[in-house]
Formats: structure tokens, sequence, C-alpha cells
């Protein structure tokens, strides 16, 4: 009876224990749970985040708004947020410690993910979180919505709407609709991602995946069965454009130090496939060939691991460049890079180096390394060796071959290299042989030996190059060349302009440091000339010395058999300088005097502008003197043209600041005659002071009577935060009186072949200021017939900014035309004239939009107006220091619409043809019948 009570008390309890255990089995499986995912980040230095556990009775637990966080001082800075995961669990391997894994399943929806490494701690200052990775490890797994973000320095991966699963029974999926990848040398995204995966025994394998066209992942196999002890095993196969790659990569924690180690193998790969499918700017084409290559240690540490690389590239082409075979072996083993060979071939071009260095330890070392070696290069076409290097292959040619051995070590370098070459163009100049003898010793690089030879031209030279400390440097040319013409490619591009032809023998020694240089030079030209310039051979020495703050010429003479020009020149940073100036013109002084101009001539050049060159604190100084001089005598001096006659002379003195300008000037021209034109004498005399020019000007031409000028004007430089600039505001007063000058008997190189005959006559007065001009006076045109027939005679009465054209009539052959007008110039930028004809005209030439304007015809026969040709008005309008001039036709009888239907939209506006450009229109104008008011 006992046994029975005692039994029916232990089954009561037990059945009391197990309701209860029933019962609370959700709060012990969500508080367990929240326990073991706090224990395991903790233990990983990371920090675990959750809004709440739902545990229902035998069904998975479900984790709202999981977040992990790794600690400040971990590598790696991981912020990772899930929307919603399910664990379900295998209590029987975490109570009887199987080997089956803690969670039998899991699954989880809205995964970010976003990785940095920590760049203010050291690489392996703390290890990464492998342990929780290991204990996340399920029988089967589905993610979804995965958004990964991984930057590693430079370099960084980014993927959207992944999703990977893995099944232990069946295949799973991976997913992901872009993947995008950045680092400096490589930049892609591929889309639309999808492959089959595969999950057994901890290792995962994806497969079918095609990434872009050529290139798809055959099995991409990971390992994690060891994950928690940080060591990670992963094998590829990739089918890549048209070949094959395969590598294999382990990866483990060791002393908190993570060593890699990586073999692969590639074979027959399409550099032209690669280019297309990667979009590549440079489009390569050839083949990989075969490749196979091994490393081992730390990525962050290379000087440290042991690494061997081989392979071979046929028939590359990139941009223009092409090699027939491309081969490489090196290794690098105990600090030490050997490379066993370096192989270009191309077509009959061979070049080859083979040697050893060892990886210098400090930064300040790799300026010095170790190195031995031997090369050697046979090259039997020097314009397509070149091409392959970047150079124009049109400006090298020939052959040259070059043998030698050279060797560096404890910062002392030894070896000796020899070149010589035949039929050579080197930048686009021919020679006739090479030869040239370089050696090494300690630190120093001798070229004991250089030769360039063509026909009886020679270059020889020897130089010194200390290739420690500051650089320091010294060599000696001497060349003896016939004729400098033959070497237009090696001048420099910002004189080659000159074309020079001639002959030269030139002396010139160096020496200088990495900071200065200076040197000496002497050239002597013999019958210099320009071709095309109708100047005699000229006798020229230039003797001198330069730094880096100047260049100094102590002899600077150019001389013809009867004309000489002597000076000192100072060519410095900021200024150049003339100084004993003298022209000689048959034993007999033209022109001499100083002159110092405080402009760099290298920023002028550069800055388009010679204001910009000025420097801070800038003096001129200007004084010549030009001796009577007769100008037939010197255009026979110097040219082999003379067709320049008349008397000149004159005198400059100018200085001050560019705020403070002083000087005088006065210049006389008398009888002067170009060519066979008519004579014109000048007489200008000037001065300068106070931000004024005060001057005069009597210019006669034959028959006319003498033209008048004076007047002043504002002319000042002002220092501003941007430089220097002109300043033109200030008063004006100027009066110029032309009584009656004779178009005819003007020099085309002033009328500009515009009036053929005609009187210009009048007198006008200049006031007020440069910002504000206004004009008074008349001037009036009487028969000034065109160069092409026509004429013109008018009269214009200037009242201010404004002037009115009394009267002005056009004829051609048996045609004439009379308008009036006016002409507004209140804006000099916008002027405007405008012509009314005394009786309407109609245009008989069909004008499109487009088309421009280059001369205007009148023609006798009249014509029916249409709305689209009949003319009131004629505007010519544009800006008066520019040829952007428009004309403008107009109807003023109104714009209505069925007017502007007529017109079918086309403009009546028409730019005037700039001179010498083709194409251009003629306006005809004819007289309008039929006319309607």
């Amino acid at each position: 009876m006992r046994t029975r009570k005692l039994l029916f008390y232990v089954g009561g309890l037990l059945l009391v224990a197990g309701t209860l255990a029933f019962l609370l089995t959700p709060l012990v499986v969500a508080g367990g749970l929240r326990w073991w995912l706090d224990r395991a980040a903790r233990q990983e230095g990371m920090r675990v985040e959750l809004v709440n556990i739902e545990a229902p009775l035998l069904r998975p637990a479900v984790v709202h708004q999981l977040k992990i966080v790794s600690q400040p001082g971990a590598p790696f800075q991981v912020v990772a947020t899930v929307s919603q995961a399910e664990f379900a669990l295998n209590f029987a391997a975490f109570f009887t410690q199987s080997r089956g894994r803690f969670l039998h399943s899991l699954t989880a929806e809205g995964i970010t993910v976003d990785v940095r490494r920590n760049p203010e701690l050291p690489p392996g200052s703390q290890h990464f979180a492998w342990q929780i990775l290991d204990d996340l490890l399920a029988d089967n797994f589905k993610f979804s919505g995965v958004d990964l973000h991984i930057e590693n320095g430079m370099t960084t991966v980014d993927l959207r709407d992944g999703a990977l699963s893995g099944y232990q029974i069946e295949a799973g999926v991976f997913s992901a609709s872009d993947l995008r990848i950045e680092s400096p040398w490589f930049r892609k995204s591929f889309s639309q991602l999808r492959g089959a995966t595969s999950w057994q025994d901890s290792r995962l394998t994806v497969g079918a995946l095609t990434l872009t066209r050529g290139l798809d992942l055959d099995a991409l196999i990971v390992d994690l069965s060891h994950i928690g002890e940080s060591r990670l095993d992963l094998e590829m196969a990739l089918d890549a454009f048209g070949g094959k790659l395969r590598a294999r990569i382990s990866s483990e924690d060791r002393e908190d130090r993570r060593t890699w180690d990586a073999a692969g193998t590639a074979s027959e790969i399409s550099l032209a496939q690669m280019s297309d499918a990667l979009e590549l700017t440079d489009r390569a084409s050839g083949s990989l060939r075969a490749c196979k290559f091994t490393f081992r240690g730390e990525f962050t540490k290379v000087s440290e691991a042991a690494a061997t690389i081989w392979a071979e590239v046929t028939s590359l082409t990139w941009r223009d460049r092409t090699a027939d075979g491309i081969m490489i072996g090196a290794s690098l083993y105990n600090r030490q890079v050997q490379i066993q060979q370096l192989y270009v071939k191309q077509r009959e071009n061979q070049f080859t180096l083979s040697g050893e260095s060892a990886l210098p330890q400090k930064l300040a070392d790799w300026l010095n390394p170790d190195f031995h070696g031997d090369v050697s290069a046979s090259i039997n076409d020097l314009g397509e060796f070149a091409r392959l290097f970047g150079a124009n292959p049109s400006d090298f040619a020939g052959e040259i071959y070059i043998s030698g051995s050279v060797s560096a070590q404890e910062r002392k370098l030894g070896g000796q290299l020899l070149a010589s070459g035949n039929s050579l163009v080197l930048f686009g100049a021919p020679f006739e042989s090479l030869n040239a003898n370089l050696s090494l010793k300690e630190s120093r690089l001798e070229v004991a030996q250089f030769e360039l030879a063509r026909n009886d031209d020679s270059f020889h030279g020897q130089a010194s190059l200390d290739l420690a400390g500051e650089r320091a440097y010294s060599f000696t040319l001497t060349s003896s060349i016939a004729d400098v013409a033959d070497y237009t490619s090696l001048i420099p591009e910002s004189i080659r302009g000159l074309r020079l032809a001639g002959s030269l023998e030139l002396d010139w020694s160096g020496n200088g440091t990495d900071s200065a240089h200076s040197g000496t030079f002497h050239a002597r030209g013999h019958g210099l000339r320009l071709p095309g310039v109708p100047l005699l051979p000229i006798e020229a020495e230039f003797e001198g010395n330069y730094s880096p703050e100047y260049v100094f010429f102590q002899q600077f003479n150019l001389s013809t058999e009867h004309a000489a020009l002597n000076a000192f020149v100072t060519i410095a940073n900021d200024y150049f300088q003339l100084q004993t100036v003298r022209l000689d013109l048959n034993g007999k002084p033209g022109l001499q005097g100083e002159a110092f101009i405080p402009v760099s001539l290298s920023k002028a050049r550069t800055e388009g502008s010679w204001l910009a060159a000025l420097g801070d604190d800038p003096y001129f100084n200007l004084d010549l003197t030009l001796e009577p001089l007769d100008l037939a005598e010197l255009a026979g001096a110097v040219t082999s043209w003379p067709k320049m006659a008349g008397q000149a002379s004159g005198k400059v003195e100018f200085h001050g600041t560019p705020v403070a300008f002083e000087g005088k000037s006065s210049i006389h021209l008398q009888d002067y005659v170009f060519e066979n034109e008519p004579r014109i004498s000048l007489d200008v005399d000037a001065n300068a002071a106070g931000g004024i020019v005060n001057g005069k000007m009597v210019m006669l031409a034959s028959r006319s009577a003498p033209v008048n000028f004076e007047g002043s004007l504002p002319l000042k430089v002002e220092k501003r935060d941007s430089g220097y600039a002109l300043d033109w505001s200030g008063p004006v007063s100027a009066t110029l009186n032309f009584p009656a000058v004779f178009l005819a008997k003007l020099p085309l190189y002033l009328s500009r072949r515009t009036f053929g005959d005609g009187i210009l006559s009048g007198q006008l007065t200049l006031s007020d200021s440069t910002d504000h001009w206004k004009v008074h006076g008349n001037a009036q045109l009487i028969n000034g017939r065109l160069l092409g027939g026509s004429s013109i005679s008018a009269g214009v009465a200037f009242g201010g900014q404004t002037a009115v054209i009394d009267y002005a009539r056009f004829a051609q052959k048996n045609t004439q035309s009379t308008a009036r007008g006016d002409v507004d110039f209140r804006d000099l930028s916008d002027v405007a004239v405008t012509l009314l004809p005394s009786s309407p005209m109609v245009t008989l030439t069909l004008l499109e939009p487009g088309d421009c304007v280059d001369s205007v015809h009148l023609s006798p026969a009249a014509a029916s107006a249409s709305p689209r040709a009949r003319i009131d008005e004629v505007v010519l309008r544009g800006n008066l220091f520019t040829p952007d001039w428009t004309i403008s036709l107009k109807d003023k009888r109104g714009e209505d619409p069925l007017d502007a239907s007529l017109r079918n939209g086309s403009s009546r506006s028409f730019p005037v043809c700039p001179a010498n450009e083709p194409g251009g229109k003629t306006i005809t104008l004819g007289p309008a019948q039929g006319l309607f008011p």
C-alpha cells in the first residue's frame, strides 16, 4: 500500500513538473536564446541589440530587429541588422554535446551588413569574430533581402538585394540584383546574378553562375569546417574569356597574423574578350597563353612573403602598340626578388633582362636597392620598338644593339653598357651611326663616350652623374652641323617655327645639382637664313653663361656684309636687358642705346600678355636713338628684296614704374616708299607724364593736304589684386583736321584696297572722357569710288555720341540710289548705322537663314515688291573693334500674321562675312514697282 502511494506521489510530481516544463518552455527558450546571443557576441568583442524574441512551443524561435555592432577597438567596424530571424534549435546537440549543430535551421530576412577596416589600428591588433560565425552555421539556412557593403582602404564591394540558401538534402539558390567592385585598378558592376548552391559537410558550393559575357563561374567552393579556428579555404574554377582560370586560396590566423596561401593557373584567356566584357577604355587584343602564380604570407607584409609568377602573352596589341610575345618569370623569397627572365619579342626586335634584387628594409632604401643583372637587346626596327613604349614610330628608325651588366650593392654601383646603332632616326632627325659607352662606378654614372654622326655632321660628348646625394652632374658637348634645318625636330617647339637654316658650331658645358645648375656656351652660325623670308644670309656669334636666375650673352652679334647688330643681352626670371645696343650700317651708326624691360619673357609667352608678366615692383628704362638712316641702304644691307626707300630718324626716352611713366619720343619719316606705293611723310612728337600722353602728328601723302592730329589721351597702368591692368579712364581732348585727302594717292597698306578714287575731308573734335566719348564736327566723302566699280558720296555731321547722315549717294554703272540716316555710337561695342533709302527697294537675291553677306550691288531693273522682298531700312550693327557685324533688311510697314506667314519665318538679319571667308553672298538691290503704302 505504501509503495502504491509512493508511486502515486512520484507520478503526480512528475506530471506537475512536466506540465510546468511544457508551460515554461517558451520563456526558457527565449531567455536562453537571448543569453546565448549576448554571451557569444561579448566573447567576440561585439554587442547585440534586439527588440523581442518569440519562442512558440514546438516551433522555431523568432527574433525581431536584431542588431550586431563591433566594439571600437576591433580591426573591422561591423554593423549588421536583421529585420527578422528564425532559429530552429537542436537541443539534443546542446545538452548531449554531440557533433550535430546547435542550429537546425536559420532563416533571416532584411539583412544589412556594413564592414569597414578600422584605419586607426594596425593590422592584426585584434582577431576577427570568427567563432560567432561558426556558432551561426546551421544544417539548413536561407537569407533574403541582403545588402552588403565591405570597405578596405580604397577597395569597396557592394551587393544589393542578395539571397543565399543551402540545404542538406536539396540544392539552394544564390542571387543578387547588383554586385559592384571598385578599386584603384578595377571597377565593374555585375547585375541580375543567379546560380545554384550546395551545402554539405560545412562546404558551400556556388556554381552555374554567369557574371558577365564571357565570364562564367563553374564552381566556387568555400570550406567553413574550421571557420571557428579562423581558417578559411576556397577553391574557384572560372571559364574566363575563352580560357580557364583555376585558383586555390586558404587563410588562417597564426600568432595574431593572418597568413594567406594561394596558387592558381590560367590558360588561353582572350584579351580582346576581356577588354569588351570589362568595358576597358583602351582595348587590348592577344592571348594570355599560360600563367602560373603562388603566394604565401601576409598581404600587409609582402616583402616577407614568398611568391612566384610565370606568364606568357602572345600577339599583344594595346592602343597602337604590338608585341609578338612577352614572357616573364620572377620569384620573391627571403626578401629577394629574382627575375629569371623578362623577354620581349617584337618581329625582328628582341629584349632580354635577368637579375635579382633585395627588397629594402627601410623606405629610404627603395631609391638605392641592391641589384645585379644582365641586359641585352637586338633592335632591328627602332620605330616599332619605340611604339611599344608610347613614342611616335615615325620619329625613330634603324638598328641598335645593347649589351652589358649592372649591379648595385650598399649604395655602390657597378657595371657597363655598350650601345651601337646604324642608319638611325632619333626624334625625327637622321643619323648614320651611334656609339655610346656607359659605365657605373660606385654612385656615379659616367658617359665616357657619346658619338652621333651624319655625313660631315658630328656630336661628341661626355657626362658624369652622381646618383646619390644632390645628383651632381657635369657634361660637355661639341657639335658641328652643316645645316641646322636637317635637325628641326630636335629644336624646342617654342622656337621651332623659325625654321632656321645654315651651318652651326656649338661648344656647350654645364654642371649642377638637384637645386642649382650653371654652364657656358659658345655658338657660331654661318649663312643663317629663314626659308621664305627675303633676308640675306647672316653670320652670328653667341657666347655666354647661364644659371637658374639668368642667361647672360657677353657676345650677341648678328651681321651681314654691310650691317651689324651688337649688344650685351641679359634674360632673367623677371626682366630682360639690352646694354650698349648698336646697329651699324656700312660702318656708320644707325641705332644705339639701352633698354631695361621688367617683363618675364617666359610668363609673357605662357600668359599671352606682357601685363601679366610684370614683377611686383617693376621699373622701365628705355633710351634709344635712331640716327638719320637711309632706308634704301638698310634694305639693301639686310634683305634680298630692297623695295623700301626714304629717310628715318628718331629718339625714344622712357622710364619709371608702370603707375608713373615719364618720357618723350620723336619719330620722323620722310618720303617713305614701300614697293611702288605712293610716298608719305610722318612726324610724331609725344610726351608722357602723370598718366597723360600729349602728342602731335602730321602726315602728308602725295597731292593731299596735311593731316594734323593734336591732343591728350589718358594712359595709365594700375596695380590690382589680380595684377597690372591698363586704365584708359580720364579726360580726352583732341582735334583731327583732314582738309583734303586724295584716296587714290594713299598707299595700299593704309587704304587696304578699299577705294580707288575720291576725296575725304573734314574736321573732328574729341572731348569728355574715354568712358563717355563725344565727337563733334563733320566729314565728307566725294566720289569715293570702290575698287569694284561702285562709288559713294556722303556727308556726316557728328553731334556728340550720335551722327546724322545728311546725304548718301550710291552709284553703280547706270544705277543710282540716295539715302539718309544716322549713326549711334554711344556704346562702341554696339555701333548702329541706319540707312533709309529715299524710295523703297527690293532684294533680288534669295537669302536663307545662315547665309553671310560679303557685298551689296545695285541693279537698274525694277521689280514688283512682295512682303518678303521689300526694304525700307538697312541697318549695320557691330563692335567697332571687332569684325562681328550684321546687316538687317527691314520692312517698316509692320509685321502682321499674314505678312509673317508669307515670309515663311525667314530671318531678315544676316552676318557680314569675315575677311577672306569663302561662300559669302552678294545682296543685289533694285527699285521697287507697284508698291502700296
